[in-house]
């Protein structure tokens, strides 16, 4: 019977859709699928950070023992009419000092990308936005602060019933099809919208979309995860190499700085995949020498994320942890673990309902989570400052926060956690 299963396992590893790492520590950062290398680089300022909700933009991994926290991942069937923002008013009311605001405000930035001054766009104006999925959370919140937005930019101009600014929010309903969302772009821009706001699943693959738009006049504001070539007027996306460090850190101190772990990640082109996956496995490497990454599995759409993460959790029975890059395949990942009936501990980035629920029980230790809300408010406003000839920042850091036991129940994190 162990044969018979220890083949299974095998078939599943010649897929290629799993990359064992059982050898050698060393060997386990030269398997990372990540293509480009990264400078860290060090905040004097960490040195004196103890605040559990303080910001974090370093990218060095000098300072990272003494970082606890990190402040710095709908293809709809109705569009996002200025008439459905009327409804949130109250709700935009509530959430101006909100943390998630808050943060945003304080990101560092030059222009305070909560502030629509001097935002004086044409009535009837299109900010059209494509992103890797409409099926999660995670979009569902960045979706909402980009509501917000135009509900207050509509406010703030006057603008009422066809006049209204209109959001149009579009995506494949699977992330991994990078066909379907090359497809969607094109239909976009065959709409001539005054900006557009894209996530990109492949960050090689919307080259002739990205010049079709520079050649119509049409700005790009990339969100999320940004794309490898084109031009680009602004990004909006959070430090993903430092969230892969503080993963990394987070999860070692919880297995005791030793012991077998494993990786799961979203899908491997997306180049936030990369910066997570590298900013956590080269931490690993250089602080850790006792831990050992046995795998590195990346989701794709010939095996799916629930049966690798089974594989590796029979092929490697005594892994100590797991670390997981997104919301999906936490929760596919979660749901393999409960199934083992192992005790593994794991550490991801966003937050959703299962996420909340595996933390409130003990089987989750806690996530790093973006400020979804916050970047869906910021790109809008960046995207309508693109649409004027405004200037606006080449980066933009909407931040994340570590969620644990400790804070979930805080009403102060609320609005980073989503459903």
């Amino acid at each position: 019977m162990k044969r018979a299963v220890a083949v299974l396992l095998c078939a599943v590893l010649a897929t290629g859709s799993i990359t064992s790492c059982q050898s050698k520590k060393s060997e386990t950062a030269a398997s990372s699928s990540v293509k480009e290398e990264k400078e860290t680089k060090t905040d004097k300022d960490n040195e004196n950070e103890k605040d559990d909700t303080s910001k974090n933009d370093s990218k060095g991994a000098e300072n990272t023992e003494n970082q606890e926290n990190v402040s710095t991942d709908i293809k709809t069937d109705t569009k996002s009419e200025g008439d459905e923002s009327e409804n949130t008013d109250a709700e935009n009311d509530d959430m101006k000092d909100d943390l998630t605001m808050q943060k945003l405000r304080e990101n560092g930035s030059s222009i305070d990308y909560t502030s629509l001054e001097e935002i004086n766009l044409e009535a009837g104006s299109h900010i059209a936005v494509v992103v890797k999925s409409t099926k999660n959370g995670f979009w569902t919140s960045v979706k909402r602060g980009m509501d917000a937005a135009v509900a207050d930019l509509n406010e703030k101009l006057g603008y009422k019933g066809d006049d209204k600014i209109k959001l149009t929010f579009e995506g494949p309903s699977d992330e991994t099809d990078v066909e379907d969302q090359i497809n969607i772009i094109d239909a976009v821009l065959g709409e001539n919208p005054d900006v557009l706001c894209l996530s990109a699943i492949d960050m090689d693959s919307c080259q002739a979309q990205l010049e079709a738009a520079e050649e119509n006049g049409i700005p790009v504001i990339v969100l999320d995860s940004g794309v490898k070539t084109g031009n680009v007027n602004a990004t909006c996306v959070v430090d993903n190499y430092q969230a892969g460090v503080q993963a990394a850190v987070k999860l070692a101190d919880t297995i005791g700085g030793s012991g077998k772990i494993a990786v799961m990640t979203h899908v491997e082109s997306a180049q936030n995949c990369q910066e997570r996956e590298q900013g956590f496995t080269e931490t690993i490497a250089e602080k850790y020498p006792d831990i050992e990454i046995v795998n590195i599995s990346h989701q794709n759409e010939e095996t799916s994320v629930s049966e690798m993460a089974e594989s590796v959790l029979k092929l490697f029975p005594d892994v100590k942890g797991y670390f997981c890059t997104n919301e999906n395949v936490s929760g596919d990942v979660l749901d393999a673990i409960s199934a083992s009936g192992k005790e593994v501990a794991v550490v991801g980035i966003d937050a959703g309902k299962k996420q909340k629920d595996a933390i409130k029980s003990g089987k989750e230790v806690g996530v790093l989570v973006q400020n979804a809300y916050g970047m869906g408010y910021a790109t809008v406003v960046a995207a309508a400052r693109a649409a004027l000839g405004m200037e606006n920042d080449e980066s933009i850091n909407p931040g994340m926060e570590w969620i644990d036991s400790e804070n979930i129940s805080d009403e102060r994190y609320a609005n980073y956690l989503y459903d």
